[in-house]
């Protein structure tokens, strides 16, 4: 049914490539049944997404020396409204997109736009029209689906289909873990990774042998820039352990002995303060 539909209508543009493919019809619509006919037998109405795109669409386009040309997939509602690309709100607009004193918004209403394809110097350049008129539809069919980026975001280009890859994954189809350097046993010690992975978010934990206290974090988990988090543990025999611990405790109370001095002395330095002030005013009062 679809590809009679497309005969019927006259399609004629399907070149076969990795990214979107441009399709058009020979029938003459106005905006809103183009954007339908092309959503019904493609994906949607084209959009153009940079200059690159704009002059390759015109390129394969039929030559027309005169109106009516073709509608494309941006338009807006209301007079003060920003020109926008229907499906993914886009509002790219080329520094010389529009043909020579447009958009002039001759009847007031021209909120849709079609692209000329005659041979003069406005070319590939826009003219906003009133919806309602009728113009030859042009159609794009997406090449990206559920499936083209395991871990990630397609994007489709001319002849061209890009993964964006989530944080942690890579790959042309963002189908790899981001992998960490593998991680050596700590001495007296050994360690374990959830599902024997050392790939992105894989967690692994270090244990000691017996006789062995860990010190340190027990875990350490696989970043996305493929970097281990915090240090490595070590593994120390009780007697060194205990001297660790001792020596930490020796460090706070030092360090409390210290800081209590330090107290100690402040208050000492305003309780003099307040002595000399006590013992000059009075001298001050009689002197008055």
């Amino acid at each position: 049914m679809k590809w009679t539909l497309i005969f019927l209508l006259g399609s004629c543009l399907a070149e076969t490539a990795l990214g979107w493919t441009y399709h058009y019809s020979n029938k003459t619509m106005n905006w809103t049944q183009a954007r339908q006919w092309c959503q019904t037998t493609y994906t949607d109405m084209v959009v153009i997404q940079n200059q690159k795109e704009n002059d390759y669409l015109v390129s394969q386009l039929p030559n027309r020396t005169r109106s009516p040309y073709f509608w494309i997939g941006i338009t807006k509602n209301h007079k003060n409204e920003t020109w926008t690309w229907i499906g993914n709100n886009s509002t790219w607009i080329g520094e010389q997109s529009w043909a020579a004193n447009e958009p002039n918004n001759n009847h007031s209403t021209e909120f849709c736009v079609e692209i000329y394809v005659n041979g003069g110097e406005n070319r590939g350049k826009w003219n906003d029209e009133k919806c309602g008129n009728q113009k030859y539809p042009v159609c794009y069919q997406a090449q990206c689906n559920a499936t083209s980026c395991s871990r990630g975001t397609c994007q489709e280009t001319i002849k061209n289909i890009t993964c964006l890859c989530e944080p942690g994954f890579e790959g042309d189809r963002c189908q790899t873990a981001v992998e960490c350097p593998p991680l050596s046993e700590p001495d007296n010690g050994y360690h374990s990774c959830s599902g024997g992975s050392q790939t992105f978010n894989s967690t692994c934990q270090f244990n000691c042998n017996s006789g062995f206290r860990l010190i340190g974090s027990p875990g350490v988990t696989c970043g996305v820039t493929g970097v281990w988090s915090g240090p490595r543990p070590a593994c120390a025999s009780y007697k060194q352990a205990l001297l660790a611990v001792a020596g930490c405790g020796a460090v706070s109370a030092l360090c409390c002995i210290c800081f209590c001095w330090m107290k100690h002395r402040k208050r000492k330095k305003l309780s003099q303060v307040r002595q000399l002030e006590e013992a000059t005013n009075p001298a001050s009062e009689s002197q008055g």
